[in-house]
């Protein structure tokens, strides 16, 4: 019987895919299957995950027509049969007890999930980074909550895709959002979290988390991120704190920050000829669903106050206004 399933997208990884596979081989501890999920790569990483498969049947590879990382995970998902199942990035690496600890920590603690530290590393700097997580041991949920916000904002841990392994039963028919190119393993895992009694936490840092890949769903331009998405997740995120009736107290003071920044930017970040409809659409946003908006600093509150009294054409002409001093201070 497998015991742990893990699911690995891939998408044009030649350079580093077969390391990971390689660190996988390496494990102490060896019940496991990999599924591995190519995600219709153009390069030969394909290639090389189907030669570890020929000669290692823990693999399974799936070729499929790129879809982006959360169709792949969730192809992976519907394929595992392990008791327990944890995420992989194909850019990353893993010392060779990574699974073996994992294993430990959650088998010893009957926790329903377990968080371990991670190394975050940048392979042009040859530099690292340590995650410290706060906690060491089993904790219940709701003695997390408290402080949850101001832990996922310093550390960003709970939202990592990577460096948990979770009790196979609490993700049955959880799904990552398809379409999102940034924070979708957030929105995934604030969907489980309700589900969640109990985390182990290991300070222990097995998984190394490379920064600035080729082709890393890490590195976003401005212009590039979906703002909108963000701040519907960041609704979710505030959701999930006033279903565990946490939405109080710092929790409350970091979300809010998070929404009224996310409403600022789709207005800021928005074509100059949008702003208009962007600040109606903000307009609804804010008053549906209650965001209460209080900036930091002149620039951004007068862009607040144009949303909530829906002046758009006003906001247009301060963002010109911005767009015409920050283009002379270049010159």
């Amino acid at each position: 019987m497998i015991v742990i399933s893990i699911v690995m997208p891939v998408y044009n990884k030649e350079k580093y895919i077969y390391s990971i596979l390689k660190d996988l081989q390496k494990q102490t501890f060896q019940n496991f299957e990999c599924i591995v999920v190519d995600d219709g790569s153009t390069d030969h990483s394909g290639i090389i995950c189907d030669t570890v498969q020929k000669e290692d049947s823990r693999f399974q590879v799936i070729h499929i027509e790129n879809g982006g990382v959360s169709h792949a995970r969730n192809t992976g998902l519907k394929m595992i049969r392990g008791n327990y199942v944890t995420f992989i990035d194909a850019d990353d690496r893993i010392g060779p007890d990574y699974l073996k600890v994992l294993y430990k920590d959650i088998t010893e603690s009957k926790a329903d999930m377990v968080i371990s530290g991670v190394e975050k590393w940048w392979e042009n700097h040859q530099s690292t980074e340590l995650i410290k997580i706060p906690y060491q041991g089993k904790y219940q949920m709701n003695e997390l909550l408290p402080d949850f916000a101001m832990v996922q904002k310093s550390i960003g841990i709970y939202g990592y895709c990577c460096g948990k392994l979770l009790q196979r039963e609490v993700i049955e028919g959880v799904k990552f959002t398809e379409g999102l190119k940034l924070a979708e393993d957030f929105e995934f895992y604030l969907q489980i979290y309700p589900r969640i009694e109990t985390v182990f936490f290991d300070t222990e840092c097995y998984y190394k988390y490379l920064q600035e890949a080729k082709n890393s769903s890490v590195v976003f331009l401005d212009e590039e991120i979906d703002y909108l998405a963000q701040l519907n997740i960041n609704l979710k995120y505030r959701e999930f704190l006033r279903k565990m009736n946490s939405y109080r107290n710092e929790n409350m003071a970091v979300v809010d920050k998070i929404l009224t920044n996310y409403v600022f930017f789709v207005v800021f970040h928005a074509r100059r000829q949008e702003i208009k409809q962007k600040v109606e659409h903000m307009h609804q946003i804010i008053y549906q669903e209650d965001i209460s908006c209080k900036g930091n600093g002149i620039f951004q509150k007068v862009i607040l106050w144009c949303i909530k009294k829906k002046k758009g054409k006003l906001a247009e002409v301060v963002l010109r206004c911005y767009d015409a001093a920050r283009c002379l201070r270049r010159n």
